[in-house]
């Protein structure tokens, strides 16, 4: 008896890791800071805390499947930062797994009852009951490894009703299953109909959920691939109007460049020097406007910055960008234009407020992107108020500065999160009264 508790405590804990196996994803680095790793021992020596308890007072079997379920919570959406609907539908696929162990270990252990029921068989029974349990739920596991990576970690509601209530009812058959062969009582074991009426519903359920994981699968697969079209889609139209639009400024550079020596005529006149330079500077400026693409090897990157920099035209701010992302096709555009944006964004805002305080002060923003022996490296600098760089000094955490906290902040938390996603790191420092945003991100080589 004590033996056959210590082998379920040891299989306990294998099951939480296996557990953390199904949830976790490359991108997730619980190495990146000491505390993580504390909390997820804290988080696995609880869990399995809970388990041996269960374990030693031999409660009924459905309480293990509703800490199972807790655990798959607890595991992905506050240790590992999962979506709460992505972790209940993990810890669905790990229960049928888990009931289908137990399934199969009954129907092959069932010859051996003899006049008993299996609940009762004895301690070498047990232990191998045990094992071939395992054994199934191991296999599966890392069978259903390759399908759950392409769950996608956000799904709305429909989709996660769509693919929940054929997973509940698998579960709630084959838990009527198990326990109606490990503990049902000899009047019913005898009746072979209904004995092969359970085995067979059983078996069938068990090959139902595997096709409902294959369809699954397929199902996320056609959705991946008719999101990836309208991205394409929608990239060819920012394609067509970005050149639409250079193609309008590059006739205005054209028609600037006809009357070029008529600007050079009304010069040449005796005008006053002042005159002469507004003159100038209204020609530069309508040349810098017609010079503000770029070709970063991202098109929605190329809008942004585009936007961005004809923004710091109207106010005067020198826009500097020298950026590669064409190395980078494995990161999302959306989760680069996050990063992009509110760091250009942040630098825009603190660029703006300080041609409200000094009009003349020079401004610079410069955004650098390169890959970097692996490494997606992004860093934008932009010139810092006096205030603010004392402000920042002390605000380690970097909180906003706006009296309205609860509306505003977000571009900052908005970096670290995707930067997290990726196993990257991002970091900030004030130099020479220049704000300093660099992130790093591991990148397939």
């Amino acid at each position: 008896m004590y033996g056959q508790i210590v082998l379920k405590d040891v299989f306990s804990l294998f099951n939480i890791l296996l557990i953390v196996y199904l949830l976790a994803d490359r991108k997730q680095n619980l190495g990146t800071k000491k505390t993580n790793w504390y909390s997820f021992l804290l988080c696995i020596a609880s869990i399995f805390l809970v388990r041996v308890m269960e374990n030693s007072i031999s409660l009924h079997v459905v309480y293990h499947y509703i800490t199972i379920w807790f655990s798959v919570l607890i595991i992905g959406h506050f240790l590992l930062e999962k979506n709460a609907k992505y972790c209940i539908i993990i810890g669905s696929i790990f229960l049928s797994v888990v009931l289908s162990g137990q399934l199969l270990s009954c129907i092959c252990l069932y010859p051996y009852r003899k006049t008993s029921i299996l609940a009762e068989l004895p301690a070498v029974y047990q232990f191998r009951m045990i094992l071939i349990a395992e054994t199934v739920i191991v296999i599966c596991s890392i069978t259903m490894k390759k399908i759950v990576v392409k769950i996608p970690s956000i799904l709305n509601g429909l989709n996660v009703v769509t693919i929940m209530v054929p997973l509940l009812i698998n579960i709630v058959v084959m838990a009527i299953g198990a326990d109606r062969l490990y503990y049902e009582k000899e009047e019913f074991m005898n009746n072979i109909y209904s004995l092969l009426t359970v085995m067979v519903t059983s078996i069938v359920m068990f090959a139902g959920m595997l096709c409902n994981i294959v369809i699954l699968e397929n199902y996320l697969n056609v959705k991946k691939i008719e999101n990836e079209k309208k991205l394409q889609i929608s990239e060819m139209s920012l394609q067509y109007d970005y050149y639409v639009r250079q193609s309008y400024d590059m006739e205005n550079v054209r028609r600037l460049s006809h009357d070029i020596k008529n600007h050079l005529e009304a010069l040449k006149e005796n005008v006053d020097d002042q005159q002469k330079m507004e003159y100038i500077n209204g020609i530069e400026c309508k040349l810098n406007r017609y010079q503000s693409y770029y070709k970063t090897g991202n098109t929605f990157i190329d809008n942004l910055l585009h936007a961005k920099k004809l923004e710091a035209l109207d106010k005067k701010i020198e826009f500097k960008i020298f950026a590669d992302f064409t190395p980078f096709k494995q990161i999302e555009n959306e989760d680069l234009c996050v990063i992009v944006s509110n760091t250009v964004d942040n630098a825009l805002r603190e660029c703006l407020l300080m041609k409200e305080e000094e009009p003349a002060a020079e401004c610079l923003i410069q955004l650098k992107a390169r890959k970097i022996k692996g490494f997606l490296s992004i860093l934008c600098e932009n010139s810092l108020r006096e205030s603010q760089a004392e402000f920042l000094q002390g605000n380690l955490t970097l909180e906003t500065s706006k009296k309205d906290k609860k509306n505003h902040g977000f571009g900052v938390k908005n970096i670290r999160s995707v930067v997290k996603d990726y196993g990257g790191e991002v970091s900030f420092c004030v130099v020479d009264h220049m704000f300093s945003v660099s992130v790093i991100i591991p990148v397939e080589i």
